[in-house]
């Protein structure tokens, strides 16, 4: 039977082919946060991938895909042992607004174009939104902020020509992205003024360079 060995050949290499197109993951990877949040706009967050288990040598794509193509990449060599490090910089949410955008990092061969390992993880903005952004003295408001201390305390502290005139404790930042969203009235105590300065921050007391913090302004309608 003189077809054996090349048809034995063939279906080895047949599969080999399939395996090749059915895109399987092949190595490990881990990032260094569950969350990575965007300190400004236009700033972007900067984000470090770590592999192991690929093969020496190969270069691969570092990329976030995104509906329209790609949010972010970087090319890198696999090292001797496997391994290697990419980092991506100014990596900016789709979003402006405060919301933890579910994101996946992928390894992609180079050559092969195969999609080698996944990882997903979350991307926001260092952020705050009062919905409506104006309102009467005592009106609740939706407040919602992100890219704070996970676990810790959200704090506002609200001025008038440079000085504190009544800081609030809102909550604490829940989750990996440091997000809240809490109902309460738009101004904390007695409004005597139609525009006031408002730093969030994770600070009991105010600090001008506390840090995350996020400097915004809102309205008081006085009818």
């Amino acid at each position: 039977m003189p077809f054996k060995k090349p048809l034995a050949a063939a279906a080895i290499a047949t599969a080999s082919m399939l395996a090749a197109a059915s895109g399987a993951l092949a190595g490990t990877i881990s990032l260094d946060h569950g969350c990575y949040v965007s300190s400004s706009i236009g700033a972007g967050a900067t984000i470090q991938v770590t592999g192991s288990g690929f093969t020496p040598g190969e270069a691969v794509f570092a990329q976030i895909p995104a509906p329209d193509g790609l949010l972010s990449f970087v090319e890198a060599t696999v090292g001797p042992e496997g391994g290697f490090v990419a980092t991506l910089t100014h990596v900016l949410p789709v979003s402006i607004d405060p919301v933890a955008e579910d994101e996946k990092m992928q390894i992609k061969g180079v050559l092969s174009e195969q999609i080698l390992a996944e990882e997903p993880f979350q991307l926001t903005n260092l952020a705050v939104k009062l919905s409506p952004p104006a309102a009467a003295p005592k009106k609740k408001v939706t407040y919602t902020v992100s890219g704070f201390t996970p676990g810790a305390i959200v704090y506002g502290h609200y001025l008038h020509k440079g000085k504190v005139v009544v800081t609030h404790k809102y909550g604490k930042a829940a989750g990996a992205c440091g997000m809240l969203k809490i109902k309460a009235p738009i101004y904390p105590g007695k409004s005597r003024y139609s525009k006031y300065a408002v730093q969030f921050d994770n600070a009991k007391k105010y600090k001008r360079n506390a840090s995350p913090k996020i400097d915004t302004s809102l309205t008081i309608f006085h009818f």
